[in-house]
C-alpha cells in the first residue's frame, strides 16, 4: 500500500526533499484535495526548518491513506524524479494502483478505460409543455465527470420507451464489458413511481433498465459494480419542509481463494433523485441532483472517497436545498430527498487514473 510506502522512505524524504518541491507538493496536494488550505498553513508555518517542514508533510499524507499517499508520490516523481528513482519508488515495494486495491474490501478500478457511461436524456416530448431544458448542463457535466474518472461516455437523446430498452439490451454483450472493471448508466427524464418516460411519455420500467446487466443476463459484468444514477421524478407529491433544531437534532459538535456463487442482483448500486412518490427538482442550469452528484464524486474521487460516501454527502447538500416552484400558479416549497440503494458487497472507489 501507498502509505507503507511512504513510511518505509520517511526518513530520506525528510533529508532530501528540497524547500521548492516541498512547496511544489504542497501546492499540488492541495488543487487534488488531498490536503487543504489550513493544513498547508499549518506545515509551512509551523515549521521553521526544512527537514521539519518535510517530515510533516509526509506525516500529513501518510496518515490520510493510500490513495493520499499515491498522489504524493506521484507528484514527487513529476518534481523531483531523481529522488523518485533513487527511492525505487516505480518498484513492486512502490504504490501500485493496478493491485493495492483489489480484493474482498474493494472492487478492482485500474482497467484502461474503466468501462463504459451510458447517459440517456429525453429533453424534448411527445407534449411539448414536458420540454427538460436543464437535462442538456446535466448531460454535459455527467460526461465532464466519468471521462475524468476513466470512462467511455456514450450519449443518446430523447428515445422513446422501447427504443430505450432496445439500447440497453445492446449494452449487454460479452465484449462490451469483458475487459472493463464497471458500467454506469445515467438516465434523465420525465418519471413514474415505477420507472422513467421516453420521449412518448409510455414507460420504460425500472426492471427494464437494470435487469439487462444482471449475473444472468450479462455474465461479463458478474463480481462487478453495475451503477446507475436516475433523475426523474418518481410521484406527484412534493416534500414538506421540517425545521431541525438543537432539540430535534442528533447533533453534537482478497483474493479469491476458491470458486463461489452469487445472487444474480449482486453488485447493484441504483441511485435515485428522489424517494417514491415525489417530485424531483430541475431547473435551466440542471438538477438539484445531477448538480450535486457531479461536483461530490469529482471532489470524493480526487480524496479516494467510496461512493456511499459520496452519496451520502449528496444527500446531505440536495435536503438542505430549498427553493419555490409554481404550479398552476400556485407557489410551493420545494425540498427534495435523493434515495440511493444498493446491493455492493464491497467498497466501490472511482479511482482517477
Amino acid at each position: 500500500m501507498a502509505d507503507t510506502v511512504l513510511e518505509s522512505v520517511r526518513s530520506a524524504l525528510v533529508n532530501d526533499l528540497t524547500l521548492p518541491v516541498i512547496k511544489q507538493l504542497l501546492d499540488d496536494l492541495r488543487k487534488e484535495r488531498v490536503l487543504n488550505e489550513q493544513e498547508v498553513e499549518s506545515i509551512l508555518e509551523e515549521n521553521p526548518a526544512r527537514a521539519d517542514k518535510a517530515r510533516s508533510l509526509v506525516d500529513s499524507v501518510r496518515k490520510k491513506g493510500s490513495v493520499a499517499s499515491s498522489i504524493m508520490i506521484t507528484k514527487i516523481k513529476e518534481h523531483d524524479g531523481n529522488l523518485y528513482d533513487k527511492l525505487r519508488l516505480e518498484t513492486p515495494a512502490g504504490p501500485s494502483t493496478e493491485t493495492d486495491h483489489v480484493g474482498d474490501k474493494e472492487y478492482k478500478m485500474s482497467s484502461d478505460p474503466r468501462g463504459i457511461c451510458l447517459i440517456i436524456k429525453n429533453v424534448n416530448f411527445k407534449d411539448p409543455q414536458k420540454k427538460l431544458k436543464g437535462y442538456d448542463k446535466d448531460a454535459v457535466s455527467l460526461g465532464k465527470v466519468f471521462k475524468l474518472l476513466g470512462f467511455d461516455v456514450h450519449t443518446h437523446e430523447n428515445l422513446e420507451a422501447e427504443n430505450m430498452k432496445k439500447l440497453l439490451l445492446s449494452y449487454n454483450k460479452e465484449d462490451i464489458h469483458k475487459n472493463r472493471d464497471c458500467f454506469v448508466c445515467c438516465v434523465l427524464s420525465h418519471g413514474e413511481e415505477d420507472g422513467v418516460l421516453g420521449s412518448d411519455m409510455e414507460l420504460c420500467s425500472m426492471k427494464h433498465i437494470l435487469s439487462p446487466f444482471d449475473g444472468r443476463n450479462c455474465p461479463s459484468l458478474v463480481d462487478k459494480p453495475k451503477v446507475f444514477f436516475i433523475q426523474a421524478c418518481r410521484g406527484g407529491k412534493m416534500e414538506k419542509e421540517i425545521r431541525v433544531t438543537a432539540a430535534n437534532s442528533q447533533l453534537t459538535s482478497a483474493n479469491l481463494e476458491k470458486p463461489y456463487t452469487l445472487p444474480q442482483n449482486s453488485d447493484f448500486l441504483v441511485a435515485m433523485s428522489t424517494v417514491q412518490d415525489f417530485v424531483s427538482y430541475v431547473n435551466d442550469d440542471g438538477s438539484w441532483f445531477i448538480k450535486s452528484l457531479c461536483k461530490h464524486l469529482e471532489e470524493g474521487s480526487k480524496r479516494g472517497e467510496d461512493i456511499l460516501t459520496i452519496l451520502t454527502n449528496v444527500n446531505k447538500e440536495v435536503s438542505r436545498k430549498e427553493g419555490r416552484i409554481e404550479i398552476q400558479q400556485k407557489k410551493y416549497d420545494a425540498k427534495m430527498t435523493p434515495e440511493p440503494r444498493f446491493t455492493l458487497r464491497r467498497k466501490l472507489i472511482f479511482r482517477i487514473p
